[in-house]
């Protein structure tokens, strides 16, 4: 059996779903349940925290292999210290619980947004280098953290692997990812402007594959980089306008005037509890390269992200309903 760490959440669906197409058993330890609407399902849904030590260690107990997705996924919260509680102590108790359960491999899900050096020209691939200096913000330290320790624990002859995905985009996106939130406020005429800058978005679908194929094919101790589409937001936008029919916006916001206004938007949101819609962290990390290439990883998975066109359509469609029954 597998179990799924995260398994109710965008890529986790995704990645449940493709286990259990492939014939293997799965299980998911999330603090929501399985979403209601899919027609594959897991075999068992444990509703918990991946702080509660106990509790995951329980869940681990008799699986094969773990696949660890849970983590806060937004770029910033009114609590700053729950990235690190969640984000790498968590990481520290699937990893123990995955030791003591002698597990035959243990599949990590880091984030793009630690692969940008500070001063790093160009495509960034699997060889690019960063550390902890490099780390803008709360989330970022906490997922590059938790990140080496998979590595340290790989170095101790541990069956570790880590999987890098890009900004994820397509249907089931019930929480509101980051990219997701951005296509529904897109869809809602909500966006007056865009920064400059260049992202690589993944089809959630072909992520969920790259988690299952680096945990049949991935050798321990590797970083694989799930990439699809370097766009600039500009392309973004065209792409979703194409798609939906909406005029995507005009005004190219300046960089200082788009960082200043994230850091009133999140001194505003301190006080109400509110989500900013542009956080210091991703105005930040908008600044550096995120222009990537996973050719090598894609090339020794055997696989090809599908067209980003075909992602657009259907995260589009996806989107539109779910607004439409709001």
């Amino acid at each position: 059996m597998d179990i799924v760490v995260g398994g109710s959440g965008l890529i986790g669906h995704h990645l449940v779903k493709e286990l259990i197409r492939h014939g293997r058993e799965v299980k998911v330890f999330d603090l929501h349940a399985f979403p209601k609407d899919e027609d594959i399902v897991p075999s068992e849904t444990v509703l918990g925290n991946i702080l509660d030590f106990e509790a995951i260690c329980n869940a681990v107990k008799g699986c094969e292999r773990v696949f660890h997705l849970a983590a806060i996924p937004y770029l910033w919260d009114r609590n700053p210290k729950v990235f690190n509680q969640v984000n790498y102590q968590g990481t520290e108790n699937v990893i123990e619980a995955a030791r003591q359960a002698h597990v035959e491999r243990l599949v990590y899900t880091s984030t793009e947004s630690i692969l940008a050096p500070r001063h790093h020209k160009g495509l960034i691939t699997e060889d690019t280098q960063a550390c902890l200096d490099d780390m803008i913000g709360p989330y970022c330290r906490a997922k590059f953290l938790a990140e080496q320790s998979i590595f340290k624990l790989a170095r101790e002859g541990f069956p570790a692997i880590v999987v890098c995905p890009t900004m994820p985009i397509g249907p089931g996106d019930w929480n509101l990812t980051p990219p997701g939130r951005m296509i529904s406020r897109f869809l809602q005429r909500k966006i007056p402007g865009y920064i400059d800058c260049t992202l690589n978005f993944v089809d959630v679908r072909d992520a969920a594959l790259g988690h299952y194929l680096a945990a049949e094919k991935g050798e321990p101790g590797r970083r694989y980089i799930l990439s699809g589409h370097n766009l600039t937001l500009e392309e973004l936008f065209s792409l979703l306008s194409h798609a939906s029919g909406i005029p995507a916006p005009r005004f190219k916001v300046p960089y200082l005037l788009a960082l200043t206004g994230s850091y009133i938007e999140e001194w505003i949101c301190k006080l109400t509890g509110k989500m900013p819609q542009s956080s210091v962290t991703g105005v930040k990390l908008c600044r550096r390269s995120l222009a990537f290439n996973g050719s090598k990883t894609w090339e020794l998975l055997g696989h090809t992200p599908r067209p980003i066109e075909e992602s657009i359509r259907d995260a589009v469609r996806w989107h539109q309903k779910r607004l439409a029954a709001l």
